[in-house]
């Protein structure tokens, strides 16, 4: 298999340099997704958070107002 990837005057086969520049091109476009959900999740995670935070104020404001209606006999 070495036989094939190098020739007599050691330069590389040619699938050897489609191999290389097929692994540059797939970590490129992963490259470039990676960076695009990044920048989406930064720029959503705050409108998350305040959404987040604003739910969990609701159920303690409808807990703790049902606090006080409880009657003990």
């Amino acid at each position: 298999m070495f036989k094939k990837l190098y020739s007599k005057k050691g330069q590389v086969s040619m699938e050897m340099g489609i191999l290389v520049a097929s692994a540059v091109a797939v970590a490129a476009i992963a490259s470039y997704f990676y960076v695009v959900n990044v920048k989406y999740s930064d720029t959503h995670a705050g409108e998350t958070a305040k959404r987040t935070s604003e739910a969990i104020l609701n159920v303690s404001k409808n807990a703790s107002e049902s606090i006080s209606s409880i009657t003990f006999n």
